[in-house]
């Protein structure tokens, strides 16, 4: 009966190791049974109520332990997406200076020409390239005979206009040719520069400057009115001196016109002046009286120089001289004057104003060739390679002369030395007879007293004597050994 017991007690322990295996298995790999709580929640895992049909684990069997759960970090807060700043604002701006038509000594002999060059320079900010419009006006007795322009401009001779395409601190130059007539000097007044970008314009007057004619019988000149240094441009005076003279022979009342540029107004007059009258709205008159033979009268007059004005500086302005004898026509002069005064403080350079050379002329050799070569027209330019094979060959000809002179001089002076060594002959050089003394064979066959040094040693024959010239088929002449 033992055998019986013995065989269920080992069915039982098996059937109990089975469901002991099972029931780790289950723990181990099963999917848990509650949902993990949410943020914020708290929940609680059920407990298993072990079943009366399962065995009891074994006590010492090591129950399978559960990973804490991890905190996951909150997610990073989105990057905040700030607007970029706004590009800087362009600046459209430039600055211009017109120069003063100078009309030299050369005008009084019939040649008017002249030259006004207007420069311009881009001062704008943030642009990168602006582009300047303008006009240039010129007064009664002055034209236009031509223009071009330098650094990006462009001009329209016809229609008086330019054009500057420059990039910032870009600086571009148009320069007008002008013919002014033979009288304009007496009545020529201002002209007139316009330029703009969009709504900023600039404009500057063209003034005329004249020497003094050489008029016989009158006098003239004035002073150089200078303001004196300012930190800023401002409202100032300044006083102007004329003195005119009668050169002449007679006596003859004697006025002068005062002519004031842009900005600038006549505000006093001298009492030297019997009367005064404005003429135009840059000039004024003062009557002077009679002034005597080789007599001269002198007056100041008072200005006033705006800000805008000084600014501009300098200014040319003009006073003319006239005297009017009795019996004889007007007579009439010029003198211009120039206000100046120190530059601001912190003033930019002025710009300058010299004409620069036309592009025209600019053209060299190299350009024209590289111009000729982009049309494929190598036959209306010149080359330089004719000139330096000219001079090669003229090289080496000198050369090839030379080397063949030293040539036939070294064989002629071998052939000599061995024409000595075989015969040493030497010419003697013979002594006339003194009169009185021994005649005959002995007398004429006498030694030259000359020292052997010094005698002469024997010439080949030849046309030519040391020349190597000589034809050697030519029989010898008489006389010769």
């Amino acid at each position: 009966m033992e055998a019986p017991s013995g065989r269920r007690t080992t069915r039982r322990l098996r059937a109990g190791s089975f469901v002991l295996l099972a029931t780790v298995c289950s723990l181990l790999f099963a999917a848990p049974a509650y949902a993990e709580p949410g943020e914020g929640e708290t929940s609680t895992a059920p407990v298993e109520t072990p079943t009366t049909d399962a065995p009891t684990p074994d006590p010492t069997t090591d129950a399978p332990t559960q990973a804490p759960a991890t905190t996951e970090a909150p997610p990073p807060p989105p990057p905040t997406t700030a607007a970029p700043p706004p590009p800087p604002p362009a600046v459209h701006r430039f600055k211009m200076t017109v120069s003063t038509v100078s009309l030299g000594d050369a005008y009084w002999q019939g040649d008017g020409s002249g030259e006004l060059v207007i420069a311009i320079k881009n001062t704008g900010e943030n642009i990168g390239k602006d582009t300047v419009t303008g006009f240039y006006a010129l007064p009664s007795g002055a034209q236009a005979t031509g223009a071009y322009g330098t650094g990006g401009c462009a001009v329209a001779p016809a229609a008086l206009s330019f054009s500057c395409s420059l990039p910032e601190q870009g600086l571009g130059q148009v320069v007008v040719k002008v013919d002014v007539d033979a009288g304009a000097w007496k009545t020529i007044g201002l002209g007139q520069v316009a330029a703009a970008i969009g709504p900023y314009q600039r404009i500057a007057p063209i003034s005329f400057a004249f020497t003094t004619p050489p008029t016989p019988g009158i006098e003239l000149n004035t002073s150089a009115p200078e303001l004196p240094a300012a930190a800023t441009p401002q409202d100032e005076s300044v006083q102007l001196a004329v003195r005119l003279r009668n050169t002449g022979a007679a006596r003859a009342p004697g006025a002068v016109e005062i002519v004031t540029p842009p900005g600038v107004d006549l505000v006093t007059f001298p009492s030297a002046c019997r009367s005064h009258r404005r003429i135009g709205a840059d000039r004024d008159r003062c009557e002077l009286g009679d002034i005597g033979p080789g007599k001269e009268i002198s007056a100041v007059f008072g200005m006033a120089v705006s800000a805008a004005a000084r600014a501009e500086l300098p200014l040319t302005g003009a006073v003319h001289g006239y005297l009017a004898p009795a019996g004889l026509n007007v007579v009439e002069t010029r003198y211009d004057y120039e206000i100046t005064a120190p530059p601001l403080a912190g003033a930019d350079a002025p710009l300058p104003t010299s004409a620069p050379p036309s592009p025209a002329a600019q053209r060299t050799f190299e350009t024209d060739f590289s111009l000729s070569r982009q049309s494929n027209d190598d036959g209306g330019q010149l080359s330089s390679l004719p000139i330096v094979g000219g001079l090669v060959g003229l090289v080496a000809i000198i050369v090839g002369l030379v080397v063949l002179s030293v040539r036939r001089r070294m064989r002629d002076d071998a052939r000599d030395g061995d024409e000595l060594g075989a015969d040493e002959v030497e010419d003697v050089v013979l002594v006339p007879a003194q009169s009185g003394g021994p005649t005959g064979p002995s007398a004429a066959l006498t030694r030259s007293p000359i020292p052997r040094s010094l005698t002469l040693p024997r010439l080949p024959d030849g046309p030519t004597a040391g020349s190597g010239f000589r034809d050697r088929e030519q029989p010898a002449r008489e006389g010769d050994d």
